[in-house]
Formats: C-alpha cells, structure tokens, sequence
C-alpha cells in the first residue's frame, strides 16, 4: 500500500508504535503485524508562533 518495500518499513512502524497510532503484534513465524489503534487522528498547528515572556 505504501510502494515501500518491508524492508524499509519497521523503523516508520515503531516510531508509530511510540506516539499510539500502531499497535505491533508478534503473529505466526514470529512475523511483526501493525495494527491501527484509531479509526482517524486530528492534528492542530498553530499558524503563529506565541513568544513567552522572561
């Protein structure tokens, strides 16, 4: 789905892994499955950066 191959795809999936959007299960063979743990995700950027005072 993505038109990368495996190989090139478990250090995408564990840094998923770490912010909750996957879930690694180990399956058969010891073979590594995502699992998709939200049905969507929001993201909200602010457009201006807000400075601190001090």
């Amino acid at each position: 789905m993505t038109g990368e191959a495996k190989s090139n795809l478990s250090r995408p999936l564990r840094t998923m892994e770490g912010y909750g959007l996957v879930r690694l299960e180990r399956g058969e063979r010891g073979r590594i499955t995502p699992k998709v743990t939200h049905d969507r995700v929001e993201l909200h950027l602010p457009l201006t950066l807000s400075r601190r005072a001090g």
